[in-house]
């Protein structure tokens, strides 16, 4: 049963706006329908109170629940949220490229449809657009012990892989035109979360700029995460030897 409540509900009046480029908000979400709802009027609310051109673009990547009602509830209300479907499950890093490649703004974020990063955190990150072509972020609350333990190994990984040392555990703003038309989306293979860290591995490596920033992490309302598995961490690794032979092979 869709939750129709956090859909209907009327907006808050406008807040003060940020002065800044305009930004896409690209939603992966597979069978959330409990937890959409809310991310997403949180998500319209804030971006219409705080970015001057925004949209969302979420892609429901082969839900069988009723994750593609929920989204198309938010479209029809708003023309700026935008609803892509994958026919199967292909994974986050295939839903990164969708989103992605379906964006229009100068830059893109990608949030989970959990609900765990929440949209209004962009606050934080928008000001870190004056130091770097890229921002990037940390988790400044206490999480997990098993991901903070992922989280430092894939950083040891990423160095061992392409030399090259950065910090991404939350959400991050990176400009469009630089994935699409500079590195290629085709270019980056995986269909893991291991797509973010290689794209902005290769912005690195062509001379952008990255800071990073401090952002919350909140606890999944419902049901529990599909990311932390060992047979995802298994192909996550391939994937990071994959990268590292494919910089190593000639041009």
């Amino acid at each position: 049963m869709v939750d129709m409540s956090a859909i209907n509900r009327r907006p808050p009046k406008a807040e003060k706006m940020f002065d800044c480029p305009s930004i896409t908000v690209i939603v992966l979400a597979y069978n959330e329908e409990e937890n959409l709802p809310k991310m997403l009027r949180e998500s319209v609310d804030w971006l219409r109170g705080h970015v001057p051109l925004w949209e969302i673009v979420v892609v429901d990547d082969g839900s069988k629940d009723g994750t593609r009602a929920v989204a198309d509830g938010f479209a029809a209300e708003d023309a700026r949220v935008k609803v892509l479907s994958h026919p199967t499950n292909r994974g986050m890093g295939a839903g990164m490229k969708t989103g992605i490649a379906a964006a229009t703004s100068e830059y893109f974020t990608i949030i989970a449809g959990d609900g765990q990063h929440p949209t209004p955190e962009l606050a934080v990150l928008i000001p870190g657009l004056d130091e770097a072509e890229i921002v990037t972020t940390y988790h400044s609350n206490a999480r997990e012990l098993h991901r903070r333990v992922l989280s430092w190994g894939f950083r040891r990984a990423m160095k061992w892989a392409c030399g090259i040392d950065f910090t991404l555990e939350g959400i991050y703003l990176f400009p469009r035109r630089v994935a699409v038309e500079e590195i290629g989306l085709a270019n980056v293979p995986p269909d893991t979360f291991f797509f973010s860290f290689e794209l902005i591995a290769r912005a690195l490596q062509g001379g952008h700029t990255l800071t990073v920033r401090p952002m919350i992490v909140r606890r999944r309302e419902h049901g529990t995460s599909k990311v932390v598995s060992v047979g995802r961490i298994r192909r996550i690794g391939g994937e990071i030897l994959d990268f590292r032979r494919r910089l190593r092979r000639p041009q």
